[in-house]
């Protein structure tokens, strides 16, 4: 295949199945290709991510969460996790009984994300 005519992302996209279809180290392959090793790696983390894509047609959905007295006097309405979609078929359920920390752990973790 013609290397000029592609784009620098499907050139990078074809180099990377060689790499991996060759079964060398990376450190192999770049010297054999004169590719510095940096550069090998940021094209295999480029082209693995998944760019955020929202999907406007998605209606918002809410769900009730229990208060904090209900959580602190065990009379929570129902035992149902909330559930948290994100893009990308990222689905997460919270148990009503999910511990502070990790709920706290949880939102941080999902402001990264964001």
């Amino acid at each position: 295949m013609d290397e000029t005519n592609l784009t620098k992302g499907d050139l990078w996209r074809k180099r990377i199945q060689d790499f991996y279809k060759s079964g060398l180290l990376r450190k192999q392959w770049c010297q054999e290709h004169q590719v510095p090793l940096s550069t090998l790696g940021y094209w295999i983390r480029k082209q693995t991510r998944k760019p955020f894509e929202l999907d406007l047609d998605l209606e918002p959905v809410f769900a009730r969460l229990p208060s904090e007295p209900e959580i602190f006097s065990g009379k929570q309405p129902g035992s149902a996790p909330a559930t948290i979609s994100l893009p990308g078929n990222v689905r997460i359920e919270v148990s009503a009984f999910c511990p502070g920390k990790l709920m706290t752990a949880l939102i941080h973790t999902l402001r990264a994300y964001a």
